[in-house]
């Protein structure tokens, strides 16, 4: 198999997205500012500021949650938020590439008590799925992932290469 590396880290959330949503956020808090200096309405002054650092964790949440995927001839390694998972070569069955509701049907695999995990950004619409030992699949998404699907690995069978 030829040397094949691939790495790819981006936001969860894009940018514009991002950014949108803190804009939601400072117009709310200066709303609610507003009614508690006018005196309309019943919020007390402790909930304005109790929502703004909500609104400031969140924010701060979409600005920083990423996904990382890296691919060697070892296996795939995945850092999502801040949850880091590896999936070695010697675990990987099978893989397919393609749109993310294609691949996560998994139905051409013929697995029954299938345990599975799907790592996807927002924006996102395609996608690697590996089958792995033990009745698990996993599905990535990627902007870029028939060059993923290249450099993953897989583990041949000699079962599977009899039939």
């Amino acid at each position: 198999m030829e040397d094949c590396g691939f790495t790819e880290s981006s936001p969860l959330l894009p940018r514009k997205l991002t950014y949108l949503l803190a804009a939601l956020f400072g117009a709310t808090v200066l709303f609610m500012a507003a009614m508690v200096v006018s005196g309309i309405g019943d919020m007390p002054a402790w909930m304005l500021w109790t929502s703004a650092a909500v609104f400031v964790a969140v924010t701060l949440f979409a600005l920083f949650a990423r996904l990382d995927v890296s691919v060697s001839d070892e296996g795939v390694d995945v850092m999502f938020i801040a949850k880091r998972s590896s999936y070695p070569r010697d675990d990987i069955l099978d893989k397919r590439h393609g749109d993310l509701e294609d691949i996560k049907s998994y139905s051409n695999w013929s697995l029954k008590g299938v345990k599975h995990t799907t790592y996807s950004r927002v924006g996102d619409e395609c996608g690697v799925a590996l089958k792995l030992k033990g009745k698990r699949v996993v599905v990535i998404s990627s902007a870029r992932a028939e060059e993923m699907f290249r450099c993953v690995p897989t583990e041949i069978i000699e079962e599977d290469r009899d039939a």
